[in-house]
């Protein structure tokens, strides 16, 4: 009888915590923080397994909301599970060694209930209990009903909790809260294959333009003044790249952006001149090209006003410096204790201050493991050393975003089948939390991914993760924070009819970005849909209250970057971005009027902080020098 008391219990409570949202994913009455509100005790336990199997001690590490218990060990009973099916997960559960959190309370809409119920996330999962009069608790089931209040690891609950504890303005995100305008637009359709579809700022000044990488020739095209129409000015500046992979970056050493371009069989310089127009030239790269290339990215090399380049191909990276006159010169990275073969296909290079040391290190992600290049000077580098962090199938769609919020740059890789979260310990050491990210597993299979990209749709101060398909529509997914993101279902492309003249991008998508392209403070997307046509949503601002402190490196200032960039709204940190001139700045968002602090280093430097206000709707720029 007490099993069925148990089961009877249980289910009474689900009724009443989750009446009315039963639809939803996330609970939109009952996050991290009502939880916090309505437990009468939380503590941080370490579970073992005590005299038998059905019983396991939770062992009082800490204890974060402090209960009328003074008992260090509470036992817990699994032998009332609900099946064996049951008990035999928790045990796995346990197994796994790390720590939980138990929360107790009478939760829902009925607080004056009989029994208290015990909550214990373990390992990213909820286990439901009920106290027995003898002081045991009786545990049931793995519920899957409570990962609507919290789809996550546990480590990052227990970081929820204490923002909670700390802010007594916390919030924990349940919708994206914003919309797509009546303004779209469908602003060019071009044929061939797309590469990517990015925002470039070309004169350094906060102008947008939309660069197009395609096979049969790159494509400028000109943001209009406010939600104007958009301008092809490819050839009134002279461009004429075409380009499977490029960089952007200062390689002149003109205070201007230029472009590199490698179009299959070589690679390009498209220098920018005074006027905004482009000149070509043919690049020699000795043999950094001999391995093929997969990826190029700008970096700085300690060459005064000069960027230097990192191509990536099948062999090890090479980092390439120009001269006065334009020479290239190629040093390829080494990594002696590493076995390439082991590591299987070559994937995307990535730069970035992996190490948080001011820095930027590379690495070179393969299908089955990478090799991280830990920046030990501008343009110097250590040996290579083996890193977990690889990329599966994944050619394109790698993004590097700080997506649990903790200052440090993390690696999504959303690419072909594979999707893996590469979570940084701020030292350069990454761990696969994929199984942790909330609703972004929803569209994790029979899918490919095409295109992956950070931003701040919400200006919440979050990042959000814009992921594109080649075989299905694009979705946007807002952080929650702590790792946890949710589906902008207001926002879905596919769900809101947002391209009826285009089929809703249902049948794919080349490349996709997120960028503020008219100006207002709210970040809009860009699509290069299947079918070569290209189109703009404008996110809604009708009040113009979109707050944004956009953070860059002047193109003409002192590091060629990248450079990791933090804010912070008081203690509460908003996360880190990968910002490099033109091509990358920090985007950090407030739902209210008030400073953003900034935190950055350059190489060589120390580290330096700047408060920015935002006492309007808008763009503060915020230039790092």
């Amino acid at each position: 009888m007490r099993c069925i008391s148990l089961r009877a219990s249980l289910i009474v409570a689900a009724a009443c915590l989750w009446a009315g949202v039963a639809w939803a994913l996330i609970n939109p009455r009952f996050t991290p923080k009502e939880l916090f509100k309505q437990s009468q005790m939380i503590l941080v336990v370490d579970v073992k397994e005590g005299n038998t199997k059905d019983e396991y001690l939770l062992t009082t590490r800490d204890v974060l909301k402090k209960g009328t218990t003074d008992e260090k060990v509470i036992r817990l009973d699994i032998s009332k599970a609900r099946d064996e099916r049951a008990a035999d997960l928790f045990r796995k559960l346990a197994a796994s060694g790390r720590p939980g959190l138990f929360f107790v309370g009478k939760y829902g809409n009925n607080p004056g209930g009989p029994e208290k119920r015990g909550l214990l996330h373990l390992d990213g999962q909820w286990a439901s209990c009920v106290a027995n009069s003898d002081g045991v608790w009786l545990y049931d089931t793995l519920d899957d009903a409570l990962q609507a209040v919290w789809n996550g690891g546990t480590d990052m609950l227990r970081r929820a909790v204490d923002y909670v504890i700390a802010d007594d303005d916390a919030s924990v995100p349940v919708t994206d809260g914003v919309q797509w305008s009546d303004a779209r637009l469908r602003i060019a359709g071009f044929d061939g294959t797309i590469r990517r579809i990015r925002p470039v700022d070309l004169a350094g000044d906060g102008t947008r333009f939309l660069f197009v990488a395609r096979d049969q020739g790159d494509r400028l095209l000109a943001c209009g003044k406010g939600r104007g129409a958009f301008t092809d000015v490819t050839e009134t500046r002279g461009l004429r790249s075409a380009s499977l992979v490029h960089a952007w970056g200062s390689f002149t050493g003109q205070g201007r952006l230029d472009l590199v371009s490698f179009d299959g069989k070589g690679a390009t310089l498209h220098a920018q001149q005074a006027d905004g127009t482009f000149t070509v030239r043919p690049l020699e790269l000795g043999t950094a090209l001999d391995a093929g290339c997969l990826s190029l990215a700008a970096i700085d090399v300690g060459a005064g006003d000069r960027a230097g380049l990192v191509v990536g191909g099948n062999g090890l990276p090479v980092v390439v410096a120009f001269d006065a006159a334009g020479k290239a010169t190629g040093t390829p990275l080494t990594a002696a204790d590493v076995d390439l073969a082991k590591l299987g296909t070559a994937g995307v290079t990535l730069v970035a201050d992996f190490d948080a040391d001011g820095v930027a290190d590379v690495l070179a992600l393969r299908d089955r493991g990478g090799i991280l290049f830990r920046g030990r000077a501008a343009g110097q580098f250590h040996p290579g050393v083996a890193s977990a962090a690889r990329c599966g199938d994944a050619q394109a769609g790698v993004c590097v975003g700080d997506y649990d919020g903790d200052g440090n740059l993390d690696v999504l890789v959303a690419g072909g089948t594979t999707r893996l979260m590469w979570i940084n310990d701020g030292k350069g050491s990454f761990t696969e939390r994929f199984n942790a990210v909330g609703e972004m597993m929803t569209h994790a299979q029979a899918v490919r991914g095409s295109d992956c990209t950070v931003g701040d749709v919400n200006n919440d101060g979050r990042q959000d993760v814009l992921i594109a398909y080649d075989n299905t529509s694009p979705v946007t997914y807002f952080g929650r924070g702590f790792l946890s993101f949710g589906h902008c279902h207001s926002i879905d492309v596919a769900e809101n009819n947002s391209l009826p003249a285009a089929n809703n991008a249902r049948d794919g998508v080349q490349s996709a970005c997120l960028a503020d392209l008219d100006g207002d403070g709210a970040q809009d997307l860009a699509l290069a849909l299947a079918a070569g046509e290209i189109w703009v949503l404008f996110r809604e601002n009708a009040a113009k209250d979109a707050l944004m402190v956009v953070a860059d490196l002047p193109i003409d200032g002192p590091a060629r970057g990248p450079v990791a960039v933090t804010g912070w709204i008081g203690e509460r940190c908003l996360g880190a971005w990968n910002v490099s001139p033109g091509t990358g700045p920090a985007c950090f968002g407030r739902t209210e009027p008030g400073p953003v602090t900034l935190r950055w280093r350059l190489p060589g430097g120390q580290p330096q902080s700047r408060e920015v206000v935002i006492e309007q709707g808008g763009t503060v720029r915020a230039p790092l020098r």
